[in-house]
C-alpha cells in the first residue's frame, strides 16, 4: 500500500469580500536522478545503495510518458492536488507502492537529499519510536517520513525519482461591482515545483520501530559525528582515564 506523504502547501488565498471557486491544478513530471546524492547519504551511514527502479508501481511516470498501467497525467495531477492540501481522488496514485520523499524546491538533488537529512533532528538524537501512522507518534510528519525513507535500512533498496512542476489555472471569483456581482478571472499563480522520489521497500510499517539500535547508530554517527552517538556512554571512559590519572599523580604526591 502506497505511503503518500506530503507537506501541505498554503492554502488558495481568501480575498476580501470575493468567493473563490476552485482553481484547476494540473501537474507534469520529468525524470530526476537523485540516486547518487541518495546513496552518498546512504553509504557513509553503511547502508546498500538505492538502485534505479524497474518494476511496475515502483517507478514515477514522466507526463507526458509512454504508455503505461498508470495514466502519468492523472497521476500527477493527484499528486499536485495533494501537494496543494485539496481532496483528490487517488486512482492512479493506488497503482503505487512505497514511500513517497518530498521535496518543495528547484530540481537540485543535494539540496533534496540535505532538506531529509536535516529530519534527523526531528527525533533528538534517540532512537526513532514504533510507528503507528502518519502524525502517530507526533514526530512522524512528512518531513520525518522522508528521513526514515532515505536510510531505509531494509534489503534491495530502490528508488525512483521525479521533477514536478504543479501549475494552478485561473479560478473564477464573484466580485462586487455598482451593477451588482459580477464574474472575472483571477490570474493563476506562479507553478510549484518539487523532488518527490518513490522509495521501496516500504519505509515504514505499523506497529514496528523503523530502525535497530546498532543501524541508528551508524546513521547518528553518518550525521552528527562518532561523538554524538551514545553521548552517555561515551562520556565515562575519559571520566574515568581522567580519574586514574588524579589517582596516581596523588599517589607520587605522598
Amino acid at each position: 500500500m502506497m505511503s503518500l506523504a506530503f507537506i501541505a502547501l498554503a492554502a488558495v488565498p481568501v480575498f476580501c469580500g470575493q468567493q473563490a471557486e476552485s482553481a484547476s491544478i494540473t501537474g507534469t513530471a520529468k525524470t530526476l536522478n537523485c540516486l547518487a546524492a541518495m546513496n552518498e547519504a546512504r553509504t557513509a551511514a553503511g547502508l546498500a545503495e538505492f538502485k534505479p527502479a524497474a518494476e511496475q508501481g515502483q517507478m514515477l511516470p514522466e507526463n507526458p510518458a509512454a504508455k503505461s498501467d498508470i495514466q502519468a497525467a492523472e497521476l500527477w495531477e493527484e499528486i499536485c492536488q495533494e501537494i496543494a492540501g485539496t481532496d483528490s481522488a487517488r486512482t492512479e496514485a493506488q497503482k503505487l507502492k512505497g514511500t513517497f520523499m518530498y521535496y518543495r524546491g528547484e530540481d537540485d538533488c543535494t539540496a533534496a537529499v540535505q532538506h531529509w537529512k536535516d529530519g534527523f533532528s526531528l527525533f533528538n538524537n534517540e532512537l526513532p519510536p514504533v510507528y503507528k501512522a502518519l502524525g502517530s507518534p507526533e514526530v512522524y510528519t512528512d518531513k520525518a517520513v522522508s528521513f526514515v525513507a532515505l536510510y531505509n535500512p531494509k534489503a534491495d533498496p530502490v528508488a525512483s525519482c521525479a521533477f514536478a512542476t504543479c501549475t494552478k489555472g485561473d479560478a473564477a471569483a464573484l466580485s462586487k461591482s455598482h451593477g451588482g456581482p459580477a464574474l472575472r478571472r483571477l490570474s493563476g499563480e506562479k507553478p510549484t515545483t518539487a523532488v518527490i522520489c518513490l522509495t521501496n521497500p516500504a519505509a515504514l510499517t505499523a506497529d514496528a520501530a523503523p530502525f535497530k539500535e546498532e543501524e541508528w547508530q551508524k546513521i547518528v554517527h553518518a550525521i552528527a559525528g562518532p561523538e554524538a552517538g551514545n553521548g552517555a556512554g561515551r562520556v565515562r571512559p575519559s571520566f574515568a582515564a581522567h580519574a586514574l590519572i588524579m589517582l596516581l599523580l596523588g599517589y607520587r604526591l605522598f
